[in-house]
């Protein structure tokens, strides 16, 4: 998909809003926030009804004698899971589904090989707990990243251990300072817009040396990285290309000039409107059937499947 400030062009041009200053006219912003309401909105349909396109899979770390394990940072609504494995040994073939339990059903007694889990608000309690070390696997339906145009450019970046120790900025390139430090974090994506670091809390930028100042308590997950290049983004978890299926462009660019025409009292509203229902039905109508294999019956019990935990 296009990266947002090119879809923005493209809703100036069909609404007819090229001409703007920064006192007047419709702001890069009002473009920005309806992108992501119909991002938004497109991405609750999506996994309302057909919630294996968005889905992906998370590995934990089980620690022996611990029962509680915090949920992936962006498991969609907090709440979206799938399935959940556990393998004893840390080893694939070893994986095993655990069960779905309750609250009500909570063992307190000695630790075991798990046999089930249960959901406490973003963690899963491992029943029995654990008696050693193993992978949790977790399948869930993703939250996907806001949408956001770059801001600022990487000159260079040292990193320390999962720590980043300095961060410059082009000072050749725009650096939009207010609207970095408008949400206090920072994301950082490659020019395709994949995201290499999320979350960074950022407290002060100075725009004639291009210095940051990062958090000093901040540490970075594995396999996150910073090279010089890359672009800085406003907020927690943000991208400059939406991470929805291509054919989702037409229904989010119909959605934001929607807006923009009914911000702008135009009479064109109720035409645009029409054909966002439209191209709304052939988005469900494409995600209805997601591949042609027929769907059977789950098995639960792990018997029949050659286990039995």
């Amino acid at each position: 998909m296009r990266r947002t400030d090119q879809l923005i062009l493209a809703s100036r041009r069909s609404t007819e809003n090229q001409e703007y200053t920064a006192t007047a006219g419709v702001q890069d912003e009002e473009f920005i926030q309806y992108l992501n309401d119909g991002q938004e909105e497109i991405q609750s349909l999506i996994n309302s009804s057909f919630p294996r396109i968005l889905m992906k899979e998370g590995v934990i770390q089980v620690v022996q004698n611990q029962e509680a394990y915090s949920l992936p940072v962006d498991v969609f609504l907090g709440t979206r899971l799938d399935y959940v494995e556990y393998s004893p040994s840390g080893n694939s073939a070893d994986y095993y589904t655990l069960k779905k339990g309750t609250l009500k059903e909570r063992l307190n007694g000695p630790s075991g090989n798990p046999s089930f889990y249960i959901r406490r608000n973003s963690e899963l309690l491992i029943q029995p707990i654990p008696q050693q070390a193993g992978l949790l696997r977790v399948n869930y339906q993703k939250v996907i990243p806001r949408l956001d145009v770059r801001r600022a450019t990487v000159l260079n970046v040292v990193l320390g251990t999962n720590t980043i120790t300095t961060l410059t900025l082009d000072i050749a390139e725009a650096i939009d300072s207010d609207a970095l430090l408008s949400e206090n974090y920072v994301t950082v994506v490659d020019k395709n817009g994949v995201v290499k670091m999320r979350s960074i809390p950022v407290t002060a930028i100075d725009t004639s040396t291009g210095v940051v100042t990062v958090d000093p308590s901040f540490t970075f997950s594995a396999g996150e990285t910073i090279a010089a290049g890359d672009y800085l983004l406003r907020g927690t978890y943000s991208t400059t290309n939406s991470q929805l299926p291509e054919i989702c462009e037409k229904y989010l660019l119909e959605y934001c000039n929607l807006r923009i025409l009914i911000r702008d009292s135009s009479t064109d509203a109720n035409q645009v409107q029409a054909i966002m229902s439209k191209v709304q039905q052939t988005l469900q109508a494409n995600f209805a059937d997601v591949d042609s294999d027929p769907d059977y019956v789950p098995i639960l019990d792990g018997s029949f499947l050659g286990w039995d935990y």
